[in-house]
Formats: structure tokens, sequence, C-alpha cells
């Protein structure tokens, strides 16, 4: 059975109304383990579905992914072959990127290894809150090497009015947000002002993240 995790995220109307007539999106990254160089966080989710009380929730059901898409500053990573895999599967990647997952693999992580000598993106991929498998990063996977990934409960939100995809690679934040760790506690409550940012009580589970900060540091941890 999945586990299911959550924030909650209470704004004033009048916080809820400029951003409306700001038009913008709540965007969400989720943080990976990983001992791969060279990758990036992407947008896992965009939405424009928030009010003065907002629930935004997931459950660990992952992909492990191929792509031919260059990890590149604002580029669009699009998955070319995708499988659902859990935790200690391993997906073998033969010619074209064509995925075949085994039970072979690292505990509490996904494997992905190239058997072929060509170069792909590869990452995994987690239900977003829409119920959508999206990608949450990407990393070179070299010819004949294997990339091994862990999902970790911390997640990163933030407003921003710039218009964005899921799937992009972002290396600067656009707007302040707050980074959470939900490792401890499934579900957490937070709060949101246009003006003065986001609350949490001060609690160790989460921090501030201001405007153009690096993203990299949180997402893709080792």
């Amino acid at each position: 059975m999945a586990t299911p995790y959550g924030v909650t995220i209470t704004m004033s109307a009048s916080t809820v109304t400029n951003l409306i007539n700001g038009n913008f999106n709540l965007y969400g990254f989720k943080a990976v383990q990983t001992t791969q160089s060279g990758g990036a966080p992407l947008v896992w989710f965009k939405t424009l579905n928030y009010s003065t009380t907002t629930a935004v929730s997931w459950q660990e059901q992952y992909q492990a992914y191929t792509s031919n898409s260059s990890i590149i500053a604002n580029g669009q990573i699009n998955a070319s072959n995708s499988n659902n895999i859990n935790l200690g599967q391993t997906m073998d990647v033969a010619t074209g990127g064509i995925g075949t997952v085994v039970n072979d693999g690292t505990d509490l992580a996904i494997s992905i290894l190239n058997q072929t000598t060509t170069q792909y993106t590869c990452g995994i991929s987690q239900t977003a809150t829409d119920g959508s498998m999206n990608p949450l990063c990407a990393f070179p996977l070299y010819g004949g090497n294997m990339d091994v990934i862990a999902p970790i409960e911390k997640i990163l939100l933030m407003f921003s009015s710039n218009q964005i995809n899921t799937g992009t690679v972002i290396q600067k934040a656009y707007s302040p947000g707050i980074f959470i760790d939900l490792t401890a506690n499934n579900n957490v409550n937070v709060a949101y002002d246009l003006n003065t940012g986001w609350s949490w009580g001060g609690y160790s589970w989460a921090q501030s993240v201001t405007a153009n900060a690096s993203m990299s540091p949180l997402l893709i941890q080792s």
C-alpha cells in the first residue's frame, strides 16, 4: 500500500485573489538522493487550482524513464520510454532506450542500467498531485553505466508568475519558496502570504528558499 503524503497550504483571501490576478502557478519539486553527477531537478507539477486552503498530496508510485532530451538550463525533458518500477528494482535499458524492469537492485532506490554503448538521459518519475506521472530529475546515463536514484520525501513549493512546463530543467528559484521534509511526518501545515512569504511555525522540518537560490543542492542530495 502506497504511503500518502500531504502539505496543506493556508492563505488569506486577498493573497489568493492577487495570485490569481497575477497569473501565479503553484510549482512543486521533489528531492532525490544519488551519487551520480551532472543531473538537474525538474518541475514536478504546476497548478492553478489553489484557494484559501489548498491540499497538496501524493503517493509513492514511481516510473523509471529514458530520454533523448539534453539536460540544459530551461530545457524540457521528454521521456521516450517509461516503465512502472518499485524501490529495489532495476530498469535494464536496451537499444532505443527501451527498458525492462527486473527484481535486482539497490534497497530503497531505483536503478537504471544502460546495456548499450549509447548515452541517454534518464531519471525517475512520480505520481503528482493531479494523478499524472511526471519526472522529478534528469541525469546522464552513459553507455554500460548504471544510475542509482533514491526518491526522498522532501518537497519544494513556490508560487511564480513565470510560465514553466512540467519536466523543465530549473537551476534557480524564480520566487521565494519553502523546502519541506516529510520524512518524520507524512502531513504538515504551512501558510503563505504574497508579501511576507512562507511560514510554518519555525519547526525544523522546513526552511525558506530565497528567490534566485540554487535549486540543485536542495533537490539533488548525495
